[in-house]
């Protein structure tokens, strides 16, 4: 049965969108590895790097939520995706023929626009076709190792490459390859789920129906946004100044910087999938907590450690808590609600944690790195990832494997008394 092959149909899922996500993150990153070629040509402050960050995570913020919506409504979802994966796929080879900042900022707008729904629409199709064991793992898998190998791991090294052998233009110029590629499988192989699909053993407590009010007044869904727009602060200010700051800061050149982000991007893809997998047996809550810790000092690494095979070192261990950013982006939104409002759920929460992470908070850390110096934004993304830890240990348990434990020991327990 296809149950027991490895190729099944969940394992093709999983694979598809492992690429997409990791395909969306590669091009929303790549311009922060491409900032010093680019100064070189166009201008740029460094309030207008914030800027430009900004510019994309303010569309992505609206879009996502809409993109959440579209999920739960749409039956044909992966014709959707597909529009998405091709349309953002053609803006980005657009970026590699601006000659000014204010063209470069239209298209980051409009690629927030076409990247925003593409999360919520692969995580909400996970969330109703994984098995309850592997959620989390298929989940994470997808979400933070396809992020993390694609946009922190292979980026710097691949665009970096192209920017220096050739331009930072021609670093664009590819990107429309992959994304007919991607398109292609996932009309091909991916099957639209049934919306009415609910698995009766979720760890959701409700079938009822349920709006965006109900969503918003669970305490795991108001939680899982303070924490992922604390999340999103820390990624954002370190990934789009950490290159910066490595270079123009501390004077490395751009093919170290190169290695010490790759580095951030290997542990976040390792460890972004073993650290859902880990939740999936140990339980959500104490798994953030855990890895939500280590992550206050990534960027203290870059601030604090000269040597560079140290650096390396530190950043690669204390990446492992980027993978807990899965856990509040998608798996405990998706594992609060009933699974056929997943969509919205994660949309709402990626989408109001962009606003602060992504919109508000490269602004200030640019302003900030304009009047203190570059090493501003890290101790912002350090405070930020402080925080994230802090309200992490309010969260109430979702793992289905630990609430099935729990629910037997209570059974146990009501035996007894009788």
């Amino acid at each position: 049965m296809e149950k027991k092959k490895f190729w099944s149909y969940e394992n093709k899922l999983v694979t598809i969108f492992f690429f997409s996500i990791g395909f969306v993150f590669f091009d929303r990153l790549a311009i922060n590895y491409l900032i010093p070629f680019i100064q070189q040509d166009i201008p740029i402050t460094n309030t207008q790097i914030g800027m430009l960050g900004s510019a994309l995570a303010l569309t992505w913020a609206f879009a996502g939520p809409l993109g959440g919506l579209l999920s739960d409504k749409v039956k044909n979802k992966k014709l959707v995706l597909a529009i998405f994966i091709i349309a953002f796929s053609v803006v980005s080879l657009m970026h590699g023929l601006v000659e000014s900042f204010a063209l470069l900022l239209i298209l980051r707008l409009l690629m927030g626009v076409l990247e925003g729904p593409i999360t919520p629409i692969t995580q909400s199709i996970l969330a109703v076709e994984s098995s309850e064991k592997r959620r989390g793992f298929n989940m994470g898998f997808t979400m933070n190792t396809g992020n993390a190998v694609f946009g922190s791991l292979l980026a710097p090294l691949i665009i970096v490459a192209l920017a220096t052998a050739f331009d930072w233009h021609t670093a664009f110029y590819l990107t429309i390859i992959p994304g007919l590629i991607l398109s292609f499988f996932i009309l091909k192989s991916v099957r639209n789920p049934k919306i009415e699909t609910e698995v009766k053993d979720s760890s959701a407590v409700s079938n009822e129906k349920v709006g965006i009010k109900d969503v918003m007044g669970n305490r795991n869904i108001v939680l899982s946004i303070i924490i992922f727009s604390f999340f999103m602060i820390y990624m954002m200010a370190f990934q789009i100044f950490g290159p910066t700051f490595l270079v123009n800061y501390k004077q490395l050149p751009p093919s170290t910087m190169s290695l010490v982000m790759a580095a951030f991007g290997l542990g976040f893809a390792i460890f972004g999938m073993l650290v859902p997998a880990i939740s999936d047996r140990i339980g959500r809550r104490p798994t953030g907590i855990i890895f939500g810790f280590l992550s206050i000092f990534t960027p203290l690494s870059l601030l604090f450690v000269d040597s560079v095979s140290l650096l390396l070192l530190f950043v690669f261990i204390c990446s492992s808590g980027s993978g807990a950013a899965a856990l509040y982006m998608s798996i405990i939104p998706a594992e609060t609600v009933p699974l056929k409002f997943a969509g919205v759920a994660i949309g709402l929460t990626i989408g109001i944690a962009e606003i602060f992470g992504g919109v508000i908070s490269p602004i200030i850390s640019g302003i900030a790195a304009d009047a203190f110096g570059l090493t501003a934004p890290l101790l912002i993304s350090s405070s930020a990832a402080f925080l994230a830890f802090v309200f992490s240990i309010f969260i109430k348990e979702t793992a289905p494997a630990k609430l099935a434990i729990k629910q037997e020991i209570n059974t146990d327990d009501v035996v007894t008394e009788l």
